[in-house]
């Protein structure tokens, strides 16, 4: 292991430590930890998540790529003083490359935990890191709640300044409309009166318009587009006081094709544009409007599902290997196999009398999720019943108390309230109760039914065919914590509409999460067949060889 000085003098000639001071680069120091490795060793796989960063002190390596279609192919070399794994130090980003040892090599390395803690600890340190560009705007990203476990943030961005600019415009001219006209009321008016009017012209004329610009400003700054390494996204809040919020985004393997489309002279001149996202939903398309640089975002698009795809490619080519060492060099384990996760944990729930008239609007039972209508929906939907209810007993206990008994008149149409409005009370209720929206381990269901099993409207479709969740939450929404799901499908059911439902937000969050999971359940069981499939014809082979050769006895 190198002396103090020596990792020092090392970690300087480092791009990325090369700003760091001296005091700084002898607090980094005690991190670096010496590593040899053999010759032809696999130091990281591309795909692997990045927890470590590589500094060549002694030897080189090779760096190679899998691509979409499964070739693989050299990127390049690096010798010793060279280092890789920067964006699995600042960002934990996944391998982009698989790295293999040339010859016998010595690294210096950094743990992504021990780094994360020294620059909470001592932030100059990051301040002065050389980090690329991309790496540092991604550093300045939020780490947004709904994001997944896994999920990282590409891309954040705003409309371009000038969809801003375009709507300040307007509150500009009102202003030097209003100070023109109230200037010259004052130049050509006469007496203390016409400097009033023009002194109040020219302060509507100045605060009116800057409140405008303000909340403008703030609602540009609101509008956000988002691209995951799994899904791109919008959130939009209206209003400078968040009267209303959307937030929609469709899986990076609903995405169909991506188009740029300029916006006049203006966008070729100061290049921003629309950013067309197709997918196979009913809707069809998910729209960045007048976003900067469109074509850096389209491309951006198109690479990380070419990276989802080599991903892909590499785990079905690690889980081939596997195979073919278990089934005919009885090594290892087979498949893959991950265990199943353990179901998660069911919410509490009343029993009997007390949760019929009390159901939770969010239940989990294994892996389905049902929801029913926020509690809102029900007090809208039972008030007049209920409303007469309380209104017919209050009256008739009025006229208790007040002739000390209940007259048989009172006793009488008190009784016939209670006989139509109960009932009418129980149906709305039980209406209430017997909607419910669910998402299964494969499917998204909606159900509508009626009491009594008069009615039952059932729509379903397959989570794989899912293009687009959003959902909308108003001011009350929010403060209540209801709103609604819209489930866009290319499925015949079209789009399914959740509406008023509990915290929408993690229902969103949900049918993503199944989503996800569907689709990694899908791969597996296709690539296991196709395991299968090229075992049996490895094995036949393997027949045909040994059944040939010159050593195999002869029939006779």
């Amino acid at each position: 292991m190198p002396s103090t000085e020596e990792l020092i003098r090392i970690l300087q000639g480092v791009h990325l430590f090369s700003g760091l001071s001296r005091p700084q680069l002898r607090r980094l120091a005690p991190l670096v930890k010496e590593v040899p490795y053999p010759a032809q060793e696999t130091v990281c796989r591309q795909g692997e998540p990045g927890l470590r960063y590589y500094i060549i002190q002694k030897g080189a390596v090779r760096v190679t790529r899998v691509d979409p279609e499964g070739r693989v192919a050299e990127v390049r070399r690096l010798a010793a003083g060279e280092a890789f794994g920067e964006t699995s130090l600042l960002l934990g980003d996944v391998r982009d490359a698989t790295v293999e040892t040339v010859e016998e090599t010595v690294f210096l390395c950094i743990d992504k935990e021990d780094f994360d803690r020294l620059l909470a600890a001592d932030p100059s340190i990051e301040r002065a890191l050389k980090m690329r560009p991309d790496v540092a705007e991604r550093r300045r990203y939020p780490r947004f709640s709904w994001l997944e476990a896994g999920e990282l943030p590409l891309k954040v961005l705003r409309k371009h300044f000038f969809a801003f600019l375009d709507r300040v415009i307007l509150s500009v001219s009102i202003f030097a409309l209003l100070t023109v006209v109230g200037l010259v009321f004052l130049a050509v008016g006469g007496g203390r009166g016409a400097f009033q009017v023009a002194g109040g012209l020219l302060i509507v004329g100045a605060v009116v318009p800057l409140g405008i610009i303000l909340y403008f400003y703030i609602d540009w700054r609101n509008d956000i587009y988002i691209l995951t390494n799994r899904r791109v996204a919008h959130r939009e809040r209206v209003g400078a006081l968040l009267i209303r919020e959307q937030f929609s985004a469709a899986p990076l393997q609903a995405i169909q094709n991506v188009q740029v489309s300029q916006v006049g002279i203006l966008g070729r001149v100061l290049k921003f544009g629309d950013l067309i996202i197709e997918t196979a939903g009913a809707a069809g398309q998910v729209v960045f409007r007048s976003i900067p640089d469109p074509w850096g975002i389209q491309q951006a698009i198109l690479e990380q599902q070419a990276r989802v795809r080599s991903l892909t490619r590499i785990q079905e080519r690690e889980a081939i290997r596997r195979a073919v060492r278990h089934h005919f060099l009885f090594e290892g384990e087979g498949e893959a196999g991950q265990p199943p996760a353990a179901p998660p944990t069911e919410r509490p729930g009343c029993l009997g009398f007390l949760r019929y008239f009390f159901p939770p609007t969010w239940e989990r039972e294994g892996t389905t999720v049902t929801w029913r209508r926020h509690w809102v929906t029900l007090l809208g939907a039972i008030w007049i019943p209920l409303g007469i209810v309380l209104a017919a007993t209050l009256v008739a206990v009025v006229f208790a108390r007040l002739e000390h008994q209940l007259s048989p008149t009172v006793a009488l149409l008190y009784g016939l309230t209670m006989f139509f409005a109960i009932p009418w009370l129980l149906w709305t209720f039980e209406d209430w109760q017997n909607d419910f929206f669910q998402v299964t381990a494969t499917r998204i269901v909606q159900v509508d039914r009626l009491p009594l099993f008069l009615r039952e409207q059932r729509r379903e479709a397959n989570l794989e065919q899912v293009t687009n969740v959003r959902f909308e939450q108003g001011i009350l929404g929010k403060i209540l914590r209801y709103g609604d799901v819209f489930v866009e499908t290319a499925a015949p059911a079209g789009t399914f509409h959740f509406q008023k439902v509990s915290r929408p937000q993690e229902v969103q969050r949900e049918i993503f999460a199944h989503i996800e999971a569907a689709r990694r359940r899908r791969q597996e069981e296709e690539a296991r067949q196709r395991r299968t499939e090229m075992l049996d014809w490895l094995a036949a082979y393997d027949e045909l060889r040994r059944s040939s050769s010159p050593e195999s006895p002869s029939g006779g």
